[in-house]
């Protein structure tokens, strides 16, 4: 039976997951990743490992199955980042080509 404070553990979890989507979906609509550093994908992605470190260690399940999933959006947006900066540049040499 799960407390009030582990269902604020899984709440929070799935929220701060879901806080990612928006930006993996204008990402992707839009494929300009400009706005995004590669300095604040490294530095987040390190807190989630940290964070999986810590809450497995710690069996906060909570915490280790909200960080897993948004380890993966993470990835995804830096795999995003990288092919969307050789689409940008494509993108700009055939507007410039008439």
């Amino acid at each position: 039976m799960l407390d009030i404070y582990e269902s604020c553990g899984y709440g929070a979890g799935f929220l701060f997951t879901l806080s990612l989507m928006p930006q993996i979906y204008k990402s992707y609509r839009s494929k300009n990743m400009d706005d995004i550093s590669f300095g604040w994908q490294f530095i987040f992605i390190m807190a989630l490992i940290m964070s999986l470190v810590y809450s497995f260690h710690e069996e906060l399940a909570p915490i280790y199955i909200s960080s897993s999933i948004e380890l993966v959006f993470m990835i995804i947006l830096l795999i995003m980042k990288v092919i969307y900066r050789d689409y940008n540049v494509l993108k700009e040499n055939d507007s410039d080509n008439p």
